[in-house]
């Protein structure tokens, strides 16, 4: 009883198949979202959409943003620096000298103000510069014949220090700019890689999705053909010729071809996720960029599964991706940051021998404006040298090792990175002359099943065969089928995964990155 129960059931929820079996494009449409909205979605559109709002492209921007200000802010190193500042000050002392301006025991006041200005930088080549405006204003409450109990005072100062040896050359003073720079360059790289590696997973995606979507299909024409079998095995027990066996046989064939196709239509909806995840369109989500949940569409890929000649060779498919692919790229930049980090580590073992000078003019006057209009009377400079040196200087020594191990370090994953490669189009060659094969082979194979389910069709039509006989050739025909869409989607992802390897897969599909 429950079987009959379980049967009638399984038929009224695959009555839209058994309706459509005379057109199966129909029927896998139906079956697959029936009442739901399609889209027409061809490989060209996936891959502009995903190139518009796939999220790891989005971080990659960003990355690649905040890389380019790295520049700037190593260059403000050579900015001059604005500085400004003022204090007051009092005090109340006992005078014990006549000298201080006041009688001996007598307390004074005294209102000290100053102020400057100032502007300070570095030069390229390691030297520093100060130019500064000092200015000051003291009072006193004392009266002597020997001091003025109001003075201004104004004066500009100029001092430069240039390193010789330590610290000496724009080699040095620009290394974190160059470094800088040499990073954006490589974020660029990196940026196109992901490009890339975007492009090409959305056409693995999207192929899968047009297997799995071609796969629905195969699986209700078999159900077709079990469908005729089974009319036929219950004609010849009419007729005496057949058994109830054969009717049953049929039967439970009918039951898993359903069951397949329920795994199958399961199968293109997680895949038709896949790839719409990876395209991250709004329009695909409820709410559009808020909804995390995608909208009850159905994907209809419409890029024809075409297989396209594509010869490669070998030592050729290596040769160009050894020269195109943009890892080396970024590993050659790695090198010379490595490079110029070792040359700033060397520097720092050097001596630090400084040679220093100044000028200075004074103005002093009992009035603000006096005081700075005296300026140019007096002066004063100086000059001179210094030299330290740190004993055993094992911090620089191990910072030098150290950078010495990290340049070799670079070198050596460059070779890792150029021997994944050459692995990588290796393999991928392989896949691409493996898969042409398969093609051929599934192609043949259905050919030859299908002629085989033909005879024996009219063998048991004319009761020189049995039922299972032609269940069993039919069970055979799907594999066959199954394995030839799985070869065909399988050559052409494996193009995709050529061109990615040897990092042409845009050139490939007429993709410009700026």
């Amino acid at each position: 009883m429950s079987r009959v129960v379980l049967t009638t059931m399984m038929l009224c929820i695959f009555s839209a198949f058994l309706s459509g079996q005379t057109e199966p494009s129909g029927s896998a449409e139906a079956s697959l979202s029936p009442g739901s909205e399609n889209f027409n979605l061809s490989l060209d559109q996936a891959i502009q959409l995903a190139l518009e709002n796939n999220l790891d492209l989005e971080v990659q921007r960003l990355t690649l943003a905040s890389a380019e200000r790295d520049p700037l802010i190593a260059e403000a190193a050579f900015d001059p620096l604005f500085s400004t500042g003022f204090t007051f000050s009092k005090s109340s002392t006992t005078s014990t000298s006549i000298i201080e301006g006041a009688a001996v025991g007598e307390q004074s006041e005294r209102d000290n103000r100053t102020y400057f200005l100032g502007l300070s930088g570095q030069f390229r080549h390691g030297a520093s510069w100060n130019l500064r405006l000092n200015g000051s204003r003291s009072a006193t409450s004392a009266v002597s014949e020997f001091f003025s109990p109001l003075n201004y005072r104004g004066a500009y100062d100029l001092s430069l220090s240039q390193p010789l040896l330590r610290g000496f050359g724009r080699s040095i003073t620009e290394t974190s700019l160059r470094i800088a720079i040499r990073n954006v360059e490589a974020s660029r790289y990196a940026m196109r890689r992901a490009v890339e590696s975007t492009v090409a997973s959305v056409v693995s995606s999207y192929w899968d999705l047009v297997y799995s979507r071609r796969n629905v299909e195969v699986q209700e024409r078999a159900l077709s053909e079990a469908s005729e079998l089974l009319e036929i095995n219950r004609r010849r027990l009419e007729v005496g010729t057949g058994t109830e066996l054969d009717v049953i046989s049929a039967e439970a064939n009918i039951e898993t071809q359903k069951a397949s196709i329920i795994d199958a239509v399961n199968q293109y909806r997680d895949l038709q996720d896949v790839l719409l995840d990876k395209i991250n369109s709004p329009e695909f989500r409820i709410g559009g960029d808020s909804g995390p949940m995608f909208r009850n569409l159905e994907v209809i890929p419409t890029t024809p599964l075409e297989l396209p000649d594509f010869p490669v060779v070998m030592a050729e498919a290596v040769e160009a991706a050894l020269i195109t692919r943009l890892e080396l790229l970024q590993r050659d930049i790695e090198i010379v940051n490595s490079e110029d980090q070792l040359l700033l580590s060397e520097d720092q073992l050097r001596p630090n021998l400084t040679i220093n000078g100044g000028w200075n003019q004074p103005g002093n006057d009992t009035s603000f404006d006096g005081s700075w209009s005296n300026i140019g009377d007096d002066y004063s400079w100086n000059a001179g040298i210094n030299f330290d040196f740190p004993l055993g200087n094992r911090a620089a020594r191990n910072r030098m090792l150290q950078s010495r191990e990290n340049l070799r370090r670079s070198q050596v994953t460059r070779k890792q990175v150029s021997h994944a490669i050459v692995l990588e189009v290796t393999r991928a060659v392989r896949e691409l002359l493996s898969a042409r094969q398969s093609v051929e082979t599934t192609r043949a194979a259905t050919r030859l099943r299908r002629k085989e389910l033909d005879g024996e069709t009219r063998r048991l039509e004319v009761g020189v065969s049995t039922a299972y006989q032609v269940l069993q050739v039919q069970n055979t025909l799907l594999q066959s089928q199954v394995s030839e869409l799985q070869s065909r989607v399988r050559l052409r992802k494996a193009i995709a995964t050529y061109r990615n390897a040897t990092g042409t897969i845009l050139s490939g599909r007429g993709i410009q990155f700026d």
